[in-house]
Formats: structure tokens, C-alpha cells, sequence
């Protein structure tokens, strides 16, 4: 194999291995949350999972009845960023 061969197989491995890397970190952040009521409370969770990530001390019905519908519904979060924004919107403890 001459010399421009190998240096092109390399690259080529080298592309593959990023690509790689880069589809594995995406699909870690295409996991979506939700946050709604759970058992009177409310509760974020891993979509798709039943059991909670955490749940919050704050009662539902001391939020504004809008948001208190919204989590009733459950409100889909596209990542923890989006999450964490929400909960401390809303003041959870």
C-alpha cells in the first residue's frame, strides 16, 4: 500500500471514530424528561420510565392554575437543561 493510502485510511478511521463519538453524546441528549403530577405531587421524570427522578416538596395546587393543568397533563422537556430551567421557573421544591 503506498504511502497516500494509509494516510487516507487513517483519516477515513478517524472521520468514523468522531462520527462515532458524536452520535453517541446525541443520543445521550435525546433523552426527554417529563415533568407532571405524581401521586399528588409533582415529579420529573425519564420518558418512558415509571418510577420518578425526583420528586418535589412544592404542592401543585400553590401553583398558578395554568401551570398546575399543564403538569396535570405533564409538560415534555427536551433535555435536563430544559428541565432544570422549568423547575426553578416554577420555584420546586
Amino acid at each position: 500500500m503506498k504511502k497516500n493510502g494509509k494516510s487516507a485510511v487513517l483519516l477515513a478511521a478517524l472521520a468514523l471514530s468522531t462520527q462515532t463519538i458524536t452520535l453517541a453524546h446525541a443520543s445521550a441528549d435525546a433523552v426527554c424528561f417529563i415533568l407532571r403530577e405524581y401521586e399528588g405531587k409533582i415529579a420529573l421524570l425519564e420518558e418512558g420510565v415509571d418510577e420518578p427522578l425526583a420528586v418535589y416538596k412544592t404542592p401543585i395546587d400553590s401553583l398558578y392554575p395554568a401551570d398546575a393543568e399543564l403538569l396535570r397533563e405533564g409538560i415534555r422537556l427536551k433535555n435536563r437543561a430544559e428541565a432544570a430551567r422549568l423547575i426553578e421557573d416554577l420555584d420546586l421544591e
